[in-house]
């Protein structure tokens, strides 16, 4: 099962949503996608964005959020959102089917939405890259394609920011059509042990 993999190297890695959730037939009404979208992006900029690489203070960040550690369903569930690393799991309360937050203790922040509309997740995911370049960080995009999975095209994007916490990779897998489902956010330290998103 493809999931989020070590990256030591130059150019950035990514990885599509495991197989098991790439499936977007279970749609979600738009407002209810879109509404997901916006969860999704106000916990990543809350719980990852905003508490750089630092693992305890994600955790407290994602209680302050009303989390709750989650175990998933099935024993493995919780292994592959967090792509085989140490770490938790949190996901709201009664929702999370849709929407789980995953803090491995390498610092990598990853947030899984199912049925949230892809161009909201990109747009969000946009203005948070936007808000930490509006704080003085530089931006620099480290990877951009597009790659069908699933019979879905997806877009993948990286970023890298530096500021006075250091360097940080910002990844997301979304959804290019204005359909309901599966997309992904994530952020980690740079440098040995670091992850990006990879396929």
């Amino acid at each position: 099962m493809a999931g989020i993999a070590s990256a030591q190297r130059a150019e950035p890695v990514f990885t599509v949503p495991p197989a098991a959730v790439l499936d977007d037939a279970d749609v979600a009404p738009r407002s209810e996608a879109q509404q997901r979208a916006e969860d999704a992006i106000a916990l990543f900029r809350s719980v990852c964005a905003d508490a750089p690489g630092e693992t305890t203070a994600q955790v407290d960040r994602a209680l302050a959020a009303g989390l709750r550690p989650h175990a998933g369903e099935g024993g493995s569930d919780a292994d592959a959102l967090l792509g085989g690393s140490p770490g938790q799991v949190f996901a709201p309360p009664g929702r999370g089917a849709v929407l789980q937050v995953a803090l491995a203790e390498n610092g990598r922040c990853t947030v899984w939405a199912e049925r949230a509309e892809g161009p909201a997740v990109k747009a969000g995911f946009a203005g948070v890259i936007d808000t930490l370049r509006a704080r003085g960080a530089k931006v620099r995009v480290i990877g951009e394609r597009i790659v069908e999975r699933g019979g879905s095209w997806r877009q993948q994007s990286a970023f890298e920011v530096r500021d006075e916490h250091g360097a940080r990779s910002f990844d997301a897998v979304t959804l290019l059509a204005e359909r309901p489902g599966m997309q992904v956010l994530s952020s980690a330290p740079r440098g040995a042990g670091s992850r990006t998103v990879k396929p």
